[in-house]
């Protein structure tokens, strides 16, 4: 379902044509007053000592695993319990091992599929959490070479007997999740089964079949077990309640989705409310008792590892953090709690499925529930003659692909795609890419499609680009045309036009950058290079940490300063942009690019009127796995991308291979 490149880097194609004069003022408007605060610098609790470097690091680890956090969200300040794993982070750097991360969690689905959930097995909101936990460790690879591992500890046999859940439910819930990992190549998500926390390796069997017999054999042993060696026998769940805020957060949550877990569960012995909220409340104690024990198991065979934890905390022992990207802050229902429903606007939302069947359409995958997607003419196409499958990817981007077909049913032509809907769903889709359509290579065919999609934008030397490593190497040469991985950027950077104010007659040159890109791919990279990198403009605000902010960031201007091929100086440029369609606040930038980091252009870049710190944040923000989606290109695919909500970038790539992208920019 979702893009698998093996590793992230920076990356795409052009900044876009006609040379501006040699220094260009662009019209933009607002300031921002002087004072303002400044970003945090890695440090605890204000101080910023002189530290070792190997602490220094696991301090920058742990700040990432901190972004990650709903607390942190909320306030911006730092997370409670950041200190106390710096031991455990700093051994492992150290060794220069992957950062290892624990997460008790992914159980089994709801007993409720009438109200809550699709099915028994997992859908797209575990794939989305699978991708989430993923992309932390990824995110955690551009602060730490080695790494990170976030590692999934299922507590599936430590609660589900007390709700009625059967043993082999819970493995079928768990094999398939092992599964979606594997096939979405989630690399750096790991799975420790109870046997193994107990200290039993898991026995290597010659079938699945075989497995699944050995699992249900054995699982009430290990219960039983569990609770024998690592239950506290003077443990009292009520007075911990009380007591203990971490315990009272976690009971509450225990309540509220026992509540509706058991709401269809026939019980003739508590007839009344009074009497079945006394029993959700006892199983609810139950479920703490266990869950000690597994906490307990947990820290005695994986003390060393990152405690991360889906329920309310205080943050002192472990980082709460949300599996599917939520409103800010927002905890949310957990995927095995809820469904996923995608919205019109481009959002994922965990929602119970009752209250969105009047509203959104049961999406199926494989013959199962996957999600619902919010009603729109948009995803409807058969009116238009063609029959379509739609896949989303994490975080952003949607594959649409031919459907109904196979050996006796030729792939429909690119001249069948309703463009229009393409273009409108780019807005809150982007990147969209058509992959399996016949003719996407006929130079005519893709010169009718993009008059079709809107405006075509010539460039000075006609209105296809074809992007290919020209094996140029001097100064003067174009990094577009080269195999250089490029900075983050957007289309037009260099593009004007003259505007006169109608009312003083002043003429100003203002950047004119187009509203899209088209694209069509003839040939591609060697596997494991030449990604083209998408960062989400909605996203990024998302994910902005706290002190910035988007009102903060609206009357911010930036300057930039190229030499080589694009030797241009630019000021006044506006970071945000308001978008024409959806009205979103969408972000402006181009990275910094040293001769580090190219043999063509440089680009220094700095910020007119806010605080320096502002460029890295920007810059670490665009390549968050959170925001920016790594794209492998398969030959014949066509992409469209809204050139105002997105910013996009391209890995480098083996010289003089024969990648190859043609491209047009239309309004």
């Amino acid at each position: 379902m979702f893009e698998r490149p093996r590793e992230a880097d920076r990356d795409v194609n052009g900044a876009g044509s006609n040379m501006p004069e040699e220094e260009v003022t662009v019209q933009s408007q607002g300031m921002i007053s002087e004072g303002d605060i400044l970003t945090p610098e890695l440090s605890i609790n204000g101080d910023k000592p002189e530290i070792p470097e190997e602490e220094s690091t696991a301090i920058a680890i742990l700040k990432v695993i901190e972004s990650y956090g709903v607390n942190y969200e909320k306030t911006g300040e730092s997370w409670k319990g950041l200190s106390s794993f710096i031991p455990t982070v700093l051994e492992q750097v150290k060794k220069g091992e992957p950062v290892r991360m624990v997460l008790p969690a992914f159980p089994f689905k709801s007993p409720n599929a009438r109200d809550k959930v699709l099915g028994v097995l997992p859908d797209m909101g575990e794939e989305l959490a699978l991708h989430h936990l993923n992309g932390l460790c990824r995110n955690i690879a551009q602060v730490y070479e080695p790494g990170a591992d976030a590692y999934i500890s299922s507590d599936g046999l430590v609660y589900n007997d007390i709700l009625g859940v059967t043993d082999e439910t819970v493995w079928d819930y768990g094999e398939t999740l092992r599964k979606m990992a594997v096939e979405q190549e989630l690399y750096h998500v790991k799975f420790i089964r109870l046997f193994e926390l107990l200290g039993h390796p898991w026995i290597q069997t010659s079938s699945p079949e075989e497995a699944k017999e050995h699992y249900l054999a054995h699982a009430n042993c290990l219960r039983r077990e569990l609770v024998y060696r690592f239950g506290d026998p003077t443990f009292d769940a009520a007075e911990a309640i009380r007591k203990d805020n971490d315990t009272c957060l976690t009971y509450r949550g225990y309540i509220k989705f026992l509540t509706k877990d058991l709401a269809h569960q026939e019980d003739k012995q508590f007839t009344t409310k009074k009497a079945r909220q006394a029993r959700i409340a006892d199983i609810a104690r139950s479920m703490i008792v266990r869950g000690k024990a597994f906490a307990a198991a947990i820290k005695a065979n994986r003390g060393d590892y990152v405690r991360l934890s889906i329920h309310e905390s205080s943050g002192e022992r472990k980082l709460s953090i949300s599996l599917v990207p939520q409103t800010r802050g927002a905890l949310g229902y957990t995927p095995w709690h809820s469904s996923i429903a995608v919205n019109a606007d481009g959002t994922f939302r965990t929602v119970h499925a009752e209250d969105v069947r009047e509203t959104h359409d049961l999406i199926y995958k494989n013959g199962r529930p996957y999600y619902f997607r919010e009603r729109s003419d948009l995803f409807d196409w058969r009116a238009d003659g063609v029959t379509v499958k739609f896949e989303h990817l994490y975080p952003c981007g949607l594959i649409i692909r031919p459907g109904d077909i196979d050996d006796s049913r030729a792939p429909p032509s690119i001249r069948t795609i309703p463009m229009r809907k393409v273009r409108q769903l780019s807005n809150t889709f982007s990147p969209i890419v058509l992959r399996g359509f016949a003719d996407s290579l006929n130079e005519e065919d893709y010169l009718a499609t993009a008059s079709e999609l809107g405006t075509i934008l010539p460039w000075s030397f006609g209105v296809i680009q074809k992007v290919r490593d020209a094996g140029r190497t001097d100064k003067l040469g174009n990094n577009v045309t080269s195999n250089e991985a490029m900075p983050m950027h957007f289309d037009g950077m260099f593009k004007f036009e003259d505007s006169t104010d109608p009312a003083t007659g002043k003429t100003v040159r203002v950047q004119k950058p187009p509203g899209y890109q088209y694209f069509t791919c003839p040939a591609t990279a060697p596997k494991g290079s030449g990604y083209t990198l998408f960062a989400n403009s909605r996203l990024l605000f998302r994910y902005l940490p706290l002190p910035w902010t988007t009102e903060r960031l609206q009357p911010v201007t930036w300057a930039m300063d190229n030499d080589g091929f694009w030797d241009a100086k630019l000021k006044n440029l506006p970071l945000v942009v308001t978008h024409k369609v959806t009205g979103l606040p969408c972000m402006r930038w181009h990275q910094p690019w040293d001769a580090t980091k190219t043999k063509f252009s440089t680009c220094a870049v700095h910020v007119e009127n806010e605080d320096q710190a502002l460029v890295d944040v920007i810059d670490r923000m665009t390549y968050d796995h959170r925001v920016c989606l790594r794209f492998e290109w398969e030959r014949g695919d066509m992409l469209i991308s809204d050139n105002t909500s997105m910013l996009h970038t391209r890995t480098g790539y083996k010289s003089r291979c024969d990648r190859e992208l043609w491209r047009i920019h239309f309004d």
